[in-house]
């Protein structure tokens, strides 16, 4: 979802209350990653140790990569205002560092951190919009995929011994702000 989404998710999944339900709107970034290369990263999870409850299929293996700028977004705020900020926004520069996880009682989420000064400044920008957010801290992530709990850092060992020769190279592909309608609208970086 968006880039308040982990810290959402992080306490959702700290109570063992989670939900892909849109509640809320969000901006996130849309990242390019070699099909071949996020395919070989998501082939080291077993598909039996997913999370994958019969009501909501948009757990699993993340099949769209991409890194929250904000989560939280109310639903009365005007299009135009926020395209307005939007149209601004440079192409960041992000750097997926270590894979780690996020854990509660239903299950671990494998992520990698993200190292961007660029995706905090998007951050402080789009939160002067009405959001809701519960924690105090940005902490950007990209989720790689939802495993049963315990699962999480064997998953995350796994996944940094096959980086740690390989270099996976990432390009912004675009911002993209999806409402709590559940419509979503693209747009290109301003270089």
């Amino acid at each position: 979802m968006s880039i308040d989404i982990k810290n959402k998710l992080r306490r959702a999944l700290l109570e063992g209350k989670h939900s892909h339900k849109n509640e809320y709107g969000c901006v996130m970034v849309n990242l390019d990653i070699d099909d071949t290369q996020w395919k070989s990263i998501l082939d080291i999870i077993n598909d039996e140790d997913l999370y994958n409850p019969k009501d909501d299929p948009s757990y699993g293996k993340e099949t769209k990569q991409h890194v929250t700028a904000l989560f939280g977004l109310h639903a009365d705020i005007e299009d135009k205002d926020l395209e307005k900020v939007l149209e601004k926004i440079k192409e960041p520069v992000i750097k997926l560092d270590k894979v780690s996880t996020f854990k509660n009682k239903l299950f671990d989420v494998v992520k990698f951190d993200v190292n961007s000064k660029d995706m905090h400044q998007m951050n402080k920008k789009l939160t002067e919009f009405p959001h809701t957010n519960t924690f105090p801290d940005y902490h950007p992530h990209s989720t790689i995929a939802y495993v049963k709990a315990g699962k999480g850092d064997e998953y995350a060992k796994l996944i940094n011994d096959y980086l740690k020769d390989n270099t996976l190279e990432i390009t912004p592909r675009n911002l993209v702000y999806s409402k709590v309608s559940g419509d979503e609208k693209t747009y290109k970086f301003n270089n």
